[in-house]
């Protein structure tokens, strides 16, 4: 359903400060998702895994962990009910320095669905033009992941993941961005979004990752291995990237050691001992998914670290094979996660 633009839609209550209220109606009506998982992911995968959660809402901040996560989700989704109210009128508040929507490195950026950039405060000479084949230095195509997020079923929101400069910098850092499909005052559809720099990771980016690895082994069987390799795609983010194994422990996909094929990890033991692939191993026998911690230092580091890892049993070529992603905790390792 299309939002009438002449009607203000109702907040609800996972925007901070603001009353519940149903979904139907507003510049959101379209629905939710995040970049990485598809409507088709859980179409394929609820009926053959029925233990398997209906994908989170990213608009949900009780889904996060970390304030700075929570702060943003909200910055972006009151900007898109700003500007589905008053459109580009909204524009001279979005470029004040020093408010709440443009503070620092962080501010808000508008494209259409074409992917052409509608407002950008750090560089105006953007507004205009068609950006549609903007990538960043790993050639993550930036612009169309941004309109992916916007066109995602069934929520029209979700996270990508790219390298870009910082304002005042010279070489590019990772930043993470948040995008919100909103309907203007003109009936339009566009893509809101903001992001930050070198951002603590969030449970929900990892599960995101691999279960649209899985989806997509499901979909390609080997021939997605090189997909999951390649840094252009949405399966390399920072230290993060997407592994497969089988069910013996024998290494399909292993962008960690890429001039190392078919090593069996069944005996890989953390910084304390565990065997942490046995217990993967163990879990996906008995469940469709699991979750692993251990602790690894890290390449160039000398004090271990706590990591987490997200694992997925998934059938494909008459195999089952386990696909999985971990990252290193933002907390301290004697803090729980």
């Amino acid at each position: 359903m299309k939002a009438n633009p002449g009607q203000i839609p109702p907040r609800d209550s996972r925007i901070p400060g603001k009353s519940k209220a149903g979904r139907g109606s507003g510049p959101f009506s379209a629905g939710r998702p995040a970049i990485l998982v598809l409507a088709a992911v859980w179409a394929a995968l609820l009926p053959l895994c029925p233990a398997l959660a209906a994908p989170a809402d990213p608009a949900d901040l009780s889904g996060y962990q970390y304030e700075e996560t929570r702060n943003l989700v909200a910055l972006v989704e009151e900007a898109a009910q700003l500007f589905h109210e008053k459109g580009s009128a909204a524009f001279p508040e979005f470029r004040t320095k020093g408010s709440r929507w443009f503070r620092n490195s962080r501010y808000l950026f508008v494209y259409d669905l074409d992917g052409t950039c509608v407002f950008h405060p750090i560089d105006e000479e953007l507004v205009g033009k068609p950006l549609l084949n903007i990538e960043d230095i790993h050639g993550k195509p930036v612009i169309r992941m941004i309109v992916g997020a916007a066109n995602s079923e069934p929520f029209h929101c979700g996270w990508l993941h790219y390298l870009w400069v910082e304002p005042g910098e010279i070489f590019p850092s990772w930043k993470t961005t948040y995008i919100r499909r909103v309907t203007g005052p003109d009936g339009k559809s566009y893509a809101i979004g903001s992001g930050l720099y070198n951002m603590k990771p969030e449970k929900t980016f990892v599960t995101g990752i691999v279960d649209s690895a899985a989806e997509l082994i499901k979909q390609k069987g080997e021939d997605a291995f090189a997909d999951l390799k390649d840094p252009a795609s949405p399966y390399v983010y920072r230290d993060t990237y997407v592994f497969v194994l089988r069910m013996d422990g024998t290494a399909l996909v292993d962008p960690g050691y890429p001039c190392i094929q078919g090593r069996n990890l069944k005996n890989f033991t953390d910084f304390e001992g565990r065997h942490v692939f046995r217990e993967m191993i163990e879990k996906l026998q008995k469940e469709p998914q699991a979750w692993v911690m251990y602790m690894q230092v890290l390449p160039g580091g000398s004090t271990p670290v706590r990591k987490l890892a997200y694992v997925r049993r998934v059938r494909a070529g008459g195999l089952d094979l386990i696909v999985g992603s971990a990252y290193a905790l933002a907390n301290p390792i004697w803090l729980r996660w």
